[in-house]
């Protein structure tokens, strides 16, 4: 198993926002990753996110690659730890995700 891999396999689960900054509003409340695919499920006092459902792939240590609710391919700084990553996005707001310990 490569390092790429692994961490790529890491994000798999269920992942819960942790962040209450404004410009984190257009980011769902819950990601749920499977291999190479993401579902976005928005809190009820969201409007539109950003991340609704579509493809996902790590590029090099540090970059994250989403397919945006308007499917357009968005690269974003990434940094991953075992239970929580951190989103950074081309305006500067950092957005992090804690697991689900619930889920694998």
């Amino acid at each position: 198993m490569t390092e790429r891999r692994g961490a790529k396999e890491s994000l798999v689960g269920t992942w819960t926002k942790a962040t209450d900054e404004a410009c984190a509003d257009r980011y769902p409340a819950t990601l749920t990753f499977a291999t190479g695919t993401y579902r976005g499920v928005r809190a009820a006092t969201q409007g539109f996110v950003s991340w609704d459902a579509g493809i996902y792939r790590l590029e090099g240590p540090d970059t994250l690659v989403m397919g945006t609710a308007t499917d357009a391919l968005e690269s974003y700084r990434i940094a991953i730890e075992a239970d929580r990553f951190d989103v950074t996005d081309a305006e500067g707001c950092r957005v992090s995700y804690r697991r689900d310990p619930r889920t694998p």
